[in-house]
């Protein structure tokens, strides 16, 4: 019969280590509920980056790392490490789009606007966007229907590579002809309301959301509004344990997980993407673990404790982090990036997994530690080698870091939707799962142990 959680704690202590107790106290479900609620509930809306209610999350993580003790970790001193990115908005005022009566022709708004005011009078070029595109030749206005399987984020993503193949083609925008129901026309609607980050999602060319009957009229006269440029501060937000042996403590481990999520999309669900696993759930693993280390003695290595903005735009804080990093990455000795922890695959509550277990010995060494306490950490079948540059820890794996995602669950079925809520965790699960990453990395912390690269 398997112990109890109790039972494994006081065979664990018997051994010697009961000296972690006030930090495991730290790790009760009522904290890692009101924590995991508060960052997935309705009114943080998602935590996309840039929005209001991701810099309030932000200032929340903030705060608890000074409620836990850590000096701020950014280079200034403070707790954010801050990035001026680029925004694009989509002009709110309507392109022109008519006959040559001046008629107006059936529209959809803007997808995206272009660098400069465009105006247009002549025929469009029609278009299969389902063929190759020629390589050069195209008319100044092109249009056409995409058929595509692509959702969100993905489908966005799809349609600006299509605008830079046009350009580079010589088409200077785009028309696109969509159904009434079209999930485009609800994001282009968000495009005008709230600004993007170029770095994540750059048209090249103007696209106009149409009718298809409009492709029908021979020729037409437009005029699109030009693109409305700004910055914004992103943060990613730091604290610091610093070490006391006075030589590794010039070493860290870091403990990471993002912070933004998907924000909130019309027409789907309820509108808002929790992201309770993804990755509040790893986010609460991060906050919960800087005040385990804060109630026990100090480690003799410092310890780093990250949140990310921009991960689900493609890793965006944490690459910007390793390019201009607070602390000098060949002195981080490991990163533990945790992933949704939340929702456990069946018969793996309170285990671990590792991604990239191949890739260093990080895995075994964690689990020598957590194991005679009840949870194990393991090399996952399916997922350890497919997620391993999926997330935040690949920023720093790429530089040299011994760096991993430590996940305790499985891509479900609400991941990425909104259904991703904090009441679908298993939070018994997920507080076992921070109680054996806080046991886990004890010789981390503690310059016992240090992982090392898997020679090839």
């Amino acid at each position: 019969m398997a112990l109890s959680s109790s039972d494994w704690l006081l065979a664990w202590q018997l051994d010697g280590v009961s000296s972690l107790k006030p930090g495991l106290d730290e790790i009760n479900e009522g904290r890692v509920t009101a924590t995991v609620a508060f960052l997935a509930s309705d009114e943080m809306a998602g935590r996309a980056t840039g929005s209001a209610e991701f810099n309030i999350a932000a200032s929340y993580v903030a705060s608890r790392f000074r409620g836990a003790g850590l000096q701020g970790g950014a280079a200034d001193g403070g707790f954010y490490h801050e990035t001026i990115e680029p925004m694009i908005k989509t002009p709110a005022e309507p392109a022109l789009l008519t006959d040559q009566a001046s008629k107006p022709l059936a529209q959809f708004g803007l997808l995206a606007g272009g660098k400069e005011v465009y105006v247009f009078d002549g025929s469009v070029g029609p278009l299969d966007l389902a063929q190759e595109i020629p390589s050069s030749g195209l008319p100044r206005v092109v249009g056409g229907m995409l058929s595509s399987n692509a959702k969100g984020s993905r489908l966005l993503s799809q349609i600006a590579r299509l605008s830079a193949t046009l350009q580079t083609a010589g088409a200077e925008a785009l028309l696109l002809a969509v159904t009434p129901d079209s999930p485009l026309i609800d994001m282009g609607r968000e495009a005008r309301e709230k600004p993007r980050s170029e770095a994540r999602l750059r048209f090249a060319i103007p696209v106009l959301l149409v009718a298809s009957e409009s492709l029908t009229v021979p020729t037409i006269k437009l005029k699109i509004p030009a693109a409305i440029a700004t910055t914004a501060s992103m943060k990613n937000v730091i604290g610091r344990l610093p070490g006391t042996d006075p030589e590794l403590s010039k070493e860290a481990i870091l403990f990471s997980a993002h912070l933004d999520h998907l924000g909130v999309k019309a027409g789907v669900g309820d509108g808002v993407f929790n992201g309770a696993d993804d990755d509040a759930s790893g986010v609460t693993a991060v906050l919960t673990l800087a005040d385990a280390f804060s109630k026990i003695e100090k480690p003799k290595r410092t310890l780093l404790f990250m949140t990310f903005w921009g991960e689900e735009s493609g890793l965006l804080g944490s690459k910007q982090f390793v390019a201009s990093p607070s602390w000098p990455l060949e002195k981080i000795r490991a990163n533990v990036n945790i992933e949704m922890i939340g929702r456990p695959e069946p018969g793996a509550r309170g285990k671990i997994w590792m991604t990239g277990w191949s890739e260093s010995n990080l895995g075994v060494v964690m689990n020598q530690a957590s194991n005679p306490y009840g949870v194990e950490i393991f090399n996952h079948p399916k997922y350890s080698t497919m997620l391993y540059r999926a997330s935040d820890n690949w920023s720093f794996a790429e530089k040299g870091v011994i760096a991993h995602s430590f996940s305790a669950g499985s891509l479900h079925s609400d991941y990425h939707q909104p259904d991703d809520e904090w009441d679908r965790l298993e939070i018994p699960h997920m507080t076992r799962v921070i109680e054996g990453l806080f046991v886990a990395s004890q010789p981390l912390a503690n310059g016992t142990a240090t992982p090392v690269a898997t020679e090839r």
